[in-house]
């Protein structure tokens, strides 16, 4: 009845909408906080060489965040150039300059344009992967001690700028309302309903748990991957690193690899086109779930037939997995089910 309603509606209207623009949490073709140190005659020449030695450090983290590293060894790429690294720069930000006699250091932050970068890796034959996952709350603890105790691996991920990774991350912080939930937590007493309280007060439903244990100098971490909405928890395995930042990039590393195979599994599979209902209570929440459909990996194109205050008919052309593709769309709190006079319904995980 619904669909037939809103059909007639809105043909009758003439009424076509098309797919926003992705919302993401930073942008994927920014690098930031990129050290630079150089040593010349004078300061001048040595500002020169940092600057350039950075621009293809940067460069080459932006093509290992977006290609496989099984592919880029297959195709026998061996880095960034630094005649192509500054070819691709579409702005440059300095930031915690010092420089003496014959020295300079900073941190440099680049926006990479993102025509360049495709263009760059179609010439070297690499697949390019550049859809976020939704938004993760980090919850850093060391074994056997309370969160909010500083050290060495909680630091490091206050300092760390996350925000533009394929898998955009947040840091928890002792907030007031954070502290209301949890005044003493390690990584065994944080339930299902503490982490739900956390996200609400966060306004995120994917939780990434980094449990460590300090070895030597560094840390080796279990990184368990939990969305609240879903209740739904996935073990992503241990990583270890010679400093406690050392640790924290190869977590980063680790989950992001996780969430590029499943795009390249979605992008190398059979295409099967999925008729939806999408069903919603309010614009922005319409405009959140294109921008879902939009970000996923699994789907490679959309199709919107027809659009009112409350529901939506949208063609999905997917990878031809249908439980790979509600496994994404519940990690990013939204659920895909079966409607006895609806058929397929994509709604958010929380939507009554």
């Amino acid at each position: 009845m619904f669909l037939r309603i809103l059909t007639v509606l809105l043909f009758a209207m003439g009424f076509v909408l098309g797919l926003g623009v992705d919302a993401q949490a930073g942008d994927p073709f920014t690098v930031c906080d990129v050290h630079v140190d150089a040593t010349a005659e004078d300061a001048l020449v040595a500002q020169t060489e940092a600057i350039a030695q950075g621009q293809v450090t940067a460069a080459n983290i932006l093509i290992e965040r977006m290609s496989l590293a099984s592919e880029r060894f297959a195709k026998g790429f061996t880095g960034v150039s630094a005649e192509d690294g500054p070819r691709m720069i579409r702005a440059l930000e300095i930031a915690n300059e010092q420089r003496s006699a014959n020295r300079y250091l900073g941190d440099i932050s680049i926006a990479f344009n993102r025509t360049a970068v495709e263009q760059y890796m179609r010439a070297k034959d690499l697949r390019i992967i550049s859809t976020q996952s939704r938004k993760r709350l980090v919850i850093p603890t060391v074994e056997g001690r309370n969160l909010w105790e500083e050290n060495q691996w909680s630091y490091a991920w206050g300092q760390a700028n996350i925000e533009h990774a394929l898998t955009p991350m947040q840091t928890i912080t002792p907030s007031m309302d954070v502290l209301r939930i949890v005044q003493n937590p390690n990584a065994n007493t944080l339930s299902m309903n503490k982490l739900k309280a956390i996200g609400r007060s966060y306004g995120l439903q994917q939780i990434l748990i980094v449990n460590a244990t300090p070895e030597g100098t560094g840390y080796s971490a279990t990184i368990q991957d939990i969305a609240v909405d879903t209740e739904s928890s996935r073990y992503l395995g241990r990583v270890r690193g010679h400093t406690a930042a050392a640790t924290m990039a190869k977590v980063v590393e680790k989950v992001e690899a996780d969430w590029k195979v499943s795009a390249v599994t979605a992008v190398n599979a059979e295409t099967v086109v999925l008729p939806v209902s999408i069903l919603y209570r309010t614009h922005a929440e319409w405009v959140g779930l294109k921008d879902i459909i939009n970000g996923s990996a699994q789907i490679r194109s959309a199709q919107l037939q027809a659009v009112s205050k409350s529901g939506a008919l949208m063609s999905l052309h997917y990878g031809g997995d249908i439980e790979r593709l509600r496994n994404e769309l519940a990690f990013k709190g939204v659920s895909l089910q079966e409607n006895e006079y609806l058929g397929m319904v994509l709604t958010r995980t929380n939507y009554r």
